[in-house]
Formats: C-alpha cells, structure tokens, sequence
C-alpha cells in the first residue's frame, strides 16, 4: 500500500499480472476476465480444448502458427482441420 497526497492508503498504480500471460500484457489477454464462470469452469475441468478453438479461429481467419497470413485452406491444414 502506498499513501496518497490526501494521506489515505491506495493501492499501487501499476498492474500486477495474476495471469500466466508470458510475453502478453494483462491487457491483451483481458477477454478471458469477461467470459462467463461456467464457460472458465468448464475450461479449467478440460471439457473444452481452447487451444482447438484458437486453432479453428485462426484457420478461420487464414491465418498461421504465427498469426501471419497464409491463406484459408492452408491454414486448416496447418491446424490440423482438414476433414
């Protein structure tokens, strides 16, 4: 706790991480605080594969492993979507 000009006590300014985030800042990966208790809670159990899901989502976008740009059907492939 720090003091402020008024005297009281205020927490500190800077954000503290509570995530794994690696090289992420809180704020690039903040969506994950709006998803719904029961959707986390399913995740947490492993019930739902977010690394598939991310997988579908870039492959949907076109995109690679790195996020760059390699074409729709190449990126199911990549993802391993192919059907």
């Amino acid at each position: 706790m720090k003091t402020n000009m008024l005297g009281g006590e205020t927490m500190a300014a800077e954000k503290e991480s509570r995530y794994s985030a690696g090289p992420f800042s809180v704020d690039e990966i903040g969506f994950i605080q709006i998803a719904p208790a029961k959707v986390l809670a399913t995740v947490a159990r492993g019930e739902i594969d977010l690394n598939r899901i991310a997988r579908e989502e870039l492959a949907s976008r076109g995109l690679g492993l790195h996020g760059e740009w390699v074409g729709f059907e190449r990126a199911r492939k990549i993802h391993g979507l192919e059907e």
